[in-house]
């Protein structure tokens, strides 16, 4: 790390001394910066705590906090971000678990906290840090929205406040922060993502890290300290330990501190930059490569859900929709009505009217800004290259083998909301390293203009109160469209039919008889979709809400002498052979099924997989052992006596066309078989349908007499 903040800034002395951008930033300290030179607090004996050891955390916090809530620009900030939160509140109400949000749970509650669980892919997505709070939720409290939500929330509300903070660092105390704050704390663009638990799990903490990385990089270039690189650091580890995005992190801090935070006119200012603290650039990049080559390795895990090559006409079509109509219209606080719904709420496939307008829009609020900065196309030029190189072109690699709908799906170009507010405000607003002062000429962080606020940074300064008035009926404006687009994508949340179907699995868990087997069918298509394959069956998906015991039953059923199932209204029901099963009976003259000692044979049909179950129905006097063979599937099992006829029921997963039974014929007698899927007897509340079955019942009696 480089010795001292004045060598720092010679090299940005001598490359950028001549670049006529001045600063318009005045010198004004944030609460937290004006607390940490507040006054000592005197202590009992009448020393002060700095003459002790300095002002403790608590106590600057607390100096902090009063100097912030005396301050307008500072309780304005709290109050949009609050509401901001409060809509999002809203949002996660009407929200659920839907789709990969089960797969993360079955997953967690199948395996040990291993490396391999940590690391594995998830449909493409290396996310370790998520993967280890699906562990810990499933093993607390598996399948509470509350507490899934509210983590976050929790985290939406660090990333606000992250926001908040890197604003006043770079531009200063000034109102019209305010402005990209509320870009990013209101873009409908972020909502969808936030009320997708699996996909909030990727996008929320990424942008929390993206903030701190940024806040902390700030810091750093001014001051040279080494904590801040370290904490720059441990913010993109944070990131890349829940986003594949963040392995395009350090090229992102590395564009916007040549661009806005190291003095020195384009291309010269990136050799600069460079030069001016190698040592930190190069831990940045060997951060990226180590997390690149590590998702590399894993391709393996991926199990074809990963990277690979897409179709062209598909890819076009998906980009042009991402670029051209979903990230404009979701930017400026559309689309207003959402569509079509998925079962994780509404995509983002604005009218020609949205996107006609989103486009109207976004040219005036970059025109203006080339017309006004000198150095607003480089903001512009970052949020492109951001949304091409990290949002675009990785989605197209991981989904463009497929339809091109997702083109139209707002979590793939979520992150770039926040990108797009900071860059907006890099736009209008010059940071302090544009220009020297006449008092620091480049040598000092709080370089700014001859009046303290400086002119060269712009082409043309608008008269202060137009500008004012219009940049707060422009936020205002965008505030209530976004705040009625939001609105509008809760009402096309339905986890109110989830949450009604879990909650009746949770109560039917408490009642499993102990001598029955519950055997795996897939869940609805509304919970979980068919392509998932197995990880959509009840045994996978389900079993987390079962106590230890019964949740092992769940997850590997064994022979049992009952079947019961989990039926679509989440009721765990008496089961049957699906229509399609194969069946074998004895012929009609015949007491007992025919053998050839004991052994027997048919063509059966199976691809293999825990759904399929053998059925036998039987009598015996005493208990008796069956062994069954099907491909690679050697079972044997032991019957329990029943005189009186009786069915067991045997798990073979194994894939073949020949079924091959050995029975001892002396002790058994086998009525019929059945081969196939069960399906369940009732398909909604048992005891309803036998409430209802009771009452036609007595009616009937009653016409009767």
């Amino acid at each position: 790390m480089p010795g001292s903040e004045g060598t720092r800034q010679a090299a940005g002395e001598r490359d950028g001394g001549g670049d006529s951008t001045p600063d318009v930033t005045p010198d004004t300290a944030s609460p937290a910066d004006s607390s940490a030179e507040a006054a000592p607090v005197p202590a009992a004996d009448g020393s002060s705590a700095a003459d002790r050891s300095g002002p403790t955390p608590l106590r600057r916090a607390l100096a902090a906090a009063d100097h912030g809530l005396r301050d307008p620009i500072v309780v304005l900030g709290g109050a949009l971000i609050t509401a901001a939160l409060a809509l999002k509140i809203y949002v996660l109400g009407s929200a659920y678990f839907v789709e990969d949000d089960f797969l993360f749970f079955g997953n967690a509650a199948a395996n040990n906290l291993t490396p391999e669980y940590l690391t594995d892919l998830h449909k493409g997505h290396l996310m370790p840090g998520a993967m280890l709070l699906a562990y810990i939720q499933t093993a607390i409290a598996p399948y509470d929205w509350g507490l899934a939500s509210g983590i976050m929330l929790a985290f939406q509300a660090g990333a606000s406040a992250a926001v908040f903070r890197l604003l006043w660092v770079l531009f200063g105390r000034r109102w019209a922060i305010l402005a990209p704050l509320s870009v990013y704390l209101f873009a409908p663009l972020s909502m969808p993502v936030l009320a997708w638990w699996s996909a909030a799990l990727n996008a929320v903490p990424f942008q929390l890290a993206m903030a701190l990385s940024l806040l902390w990089t700030v810091h750093y270039l001014r001051t040279g300290a080494p904590r801040y690189g370290w904490m720059t650091a441990g913010a993109v580890v944070l990131g890349m330990a829940f986003s594949v995005k963040a392995m395009f992190l350090p090229p992102l801090l590395f564009v916007i501190a040549a661009a806005f935070l190291v003095r020195g006119r384009f291309p010269r200012v990136l050799a600069t930059t460079l030069e001016r603290d190698m040592p930190f650039w190069v831990g940045m990049a060997a951060l990226s490569v180590g997390h690149g080559l590590l998702y590399l390795t894993k391709q393996d895990s991926a199990h074809g859900e990963g990277a690979g090559m897409p179709k062209l006409d598909t890819a076009v079509s998906a980009a042009r929709k991402l670029l051209g109509e979903t990230f404009p219209a979701g930017v400026v606080g559309g689309p207003f009505e959402w569509g079509p719904v998925t079962p994780a709420g509404g995509l983002l496939d604005p009218s020609m009217p949205m996107v006609v307008g989103a486009w109207s829009v976004l040219a005036v609020v970059v025109g203006a800004s080339l017309l006004l900065r000198r150095r607003s196309w480089r903001a512009w030029a970052i949020v492109l290259g951001y949304l091409v190189v990290v949002d675009v072109i990785p989605t197209l690699i991981a989904r463009g083998r497929y339809e091109d709908a997702f083109g139209y799906d707002p979590r793939y170009v979520a992150d770039a909301a926040l990108v797009f507010a900071i860059c907006l405000a890099f736009a209008f607003l010059p940071t302090r390293e544009e220009s020297p002062g006449k008092d620091d000429p480049g040598n000092g962080a709080h370089a700014g203009g001859e009046d303290g606020r400086g002119g060269g940074a712009y082409r043309w300064t608008p008269p202060p109160k137009r500008a004012r008035d219009l940049t707060v009926a422009a936020t205002t404006v965008f505030i209530l469209a976004a705040g009625y687009s939001t609105y509008a994508f809760a009402d096309t949340l339905s986890g109110d039919r989830v949450r009604w179907y879990l909650d009746t699995v949770r109560g039917q868990m408490g009642g499993v008889p102990t001598e029955a087997g519950v055997y795996p069918r897939p869940v609805p298509d509304d919970i979980v979709l068919p392509w998932n394959g197995p990880r959509r069956l009840s045994s996978f998906v389900l079993s987390p809400l079962a106590e230890p015991g019964v949740a092992e039953r769940i997850r590997d059923p064994e022979p049992a002498a009952t079947a019961l199932v989990f039926n679509d209204a989440g009721y765990l029901v008496p089961a049957k052979a699906k229509p399609d099963s194969a069946f074998f009976d004895k012929p009609e003259d015949e007491e007992c099924m025919s053998t050839l000692g004991g052994d027997v044979m048919w063509e059966v049909e199976s691809f293999g997989g825990p759904t399929m179950i053998l059925t036998v129905a039987y009598t015996a006097e005493t208990s008796t052992r069956i062994g069954v063979v099907l491909g690679d599937s050697w079972i044997d099992t032991e019957l329990p006596a029943a005189p009186k006829g009786g069915n067991w029921y045997i798990p073979v997963p194994g894939a073949g066309d020949k079924l091959l039974l050995h029975t001892n014929t002396e002790e058994l007698c086998m009525q019929w078989v059945t081969f196939g899927e069960l399906d369940p007897q009732t398909d909604g509340d048992p005891w309803a349908q036998a409430e209802a079955e009771e009452n036609d019942g007595g009616d009937g009696d009653q016409d009767d007499s």
